[in-house]
């Protein structure tokens, strides 16, 4: 990025693709790695470097749930619908790629996109940053995807644990890949792999399980909620409704799931039931635009509901409120891409 990147409109662009492509193999990790490694190099390129990280990160890692193999919304979808992950990965890819287009566009003309980067003399890299390549980040992405789908299609074993299988090949296979570097990095190598081994352990473990019990209580009341009596009654009092509704419900759907979200109700609760719903009423609509619309109101959700993880995490790094990351900032981009990703989405189903 120092060598390369200048000016906030290549700046916004790379840091939205780097955290889209973090985003399908660290989840909500790459938040915080993203704003801490980038974070100095983004203020000496932009004026409202906070405004600035908050837009480009929320909208590149929400934009990466719609295909990640390991995001926990397409998994449940995918359940849900009975549409694989397989077949949706094409449309939705599409569908965040034409997002981060839309998240660039949108924020071409912002006033401090204008403003020239303020040149330093200060070399910042070490001799190991000042040979990372972007592109053994997409190539440890590529692989991802390629081993998830091998296993998938075997059925060697479910599919989120094919995910997490796939994950700790490509961490071995890359660990080893940089240990059988030249001889003359070999010290300096280990030194490094020790130091963050145990940083990891002492730090970032303590740091995964104190949000442990967010997922574990948002996985339970989802669980629960599906199996309650509430959603069967829910479910028999809208289904006679939704039935009259047609190709209407290709837009209601993500608008009841950002609605729900907005008064604090998670995404997979909303998803979980409405899909429960429409899947269970003989429409003649497609699976997998019903899966697609399912998923583009999660996406928007995500990015729109000061209640979201990744709005609250980015929020909190950046010493700003949950409601400015997500409504102040978000919610034209969110409104736009709801309604041209419908559209195409409708397209998509057509072909695929």
């Amino acid at each position: 990025m120092q060598k390369h990147i200048r000016g906030p409109k290549q700046t916004f662009t790379f840091v939205m693709i780097v955290t889209h492509l973090l985003s399908s193999i660290l989840s909500m990790g790459t938040v915080a790695i993203v704003l801490s490694i980038l974070g100095d190099s983004i203020k000496r390129q932009v004026k409202d470097a906070t405004r600035f990280s908050a837009t480009a990160v929320t909208r590149g890692f929400t934009l990466g749930t719609l295909w990640a193999p390991g995001a926990a919304t397409i998994f449940l979808i995918s359940t849900v619908t009975k549409v694989g992950w397989t077949q949706l990965f094409i449309p939705c890819l599409i569908l965040g790629l034409l997002g981060l287009l839309l998240a660039y566009l949108m924020e071409y003309n912002q006033p401090y996109m204008r403003i020239q980067p303020v040149t330093t003399n200060t070399k910042q890299q070490t001799r190991f940053t000042e040979h990372a390549s972007l592109v053994s980040l997409v190539a440890a992405v590529i692989a991802l995807l390629i081993l998830s789908f091998v296993l998938m299609e075997s059925k060697v074993v479910s599919s989120m644990n094919t995910v997490t299988l796939s994950g700790l090949l490509i961490v071995l296979i890359w660990v080893t890949a940089l240990g059988l570097k030249p001889t003359t990095g070999q010290t300096a190598f280990k030194f490094a792999l020790k130091k963050a081994s145990l940083d990891y352990w002492q730090h970032g473990i303590a740091s995964g399980a104190a949000l442990a019990p967010f997922f574990v209580g948002i996985g339970t009341f989802t669980y629960g909620f599906q199996h309650s009596t509430i959603s069967s009654e829910l479910t028999h009092a809208l289904a006679p409704s939704f039935a009259h509704l047609g190709w209407l419900l290709i837009v209601l759907i993500p608008i009841i799931v950002v609605l729900v979200s907005l008064i604090g109700i998670h995404p997979l609760a909303s998803v979980a039931l409405i899909g429960k719903i429409i899947m269970t009423m003989h429409i003649a609509l497609s699976p997998l635009l019903i899966a697609l619309s399912l998923n583009i109101g999660s996406v928007v959700a995500y990015m729109l509901s000061p209640f979201a993880g990744i709005v609250m995490i980015v929020a909190t790094l950046l010493h700003v409120s949950s409601a400015t990351v997500s409504v102040r900032w978000n919610w034209q981009f969110c409104l736009i891409f709801l309604v041209l990703s419908l559209g195409v989405a409708t397209l998509l189903s057509l072909i695929f």
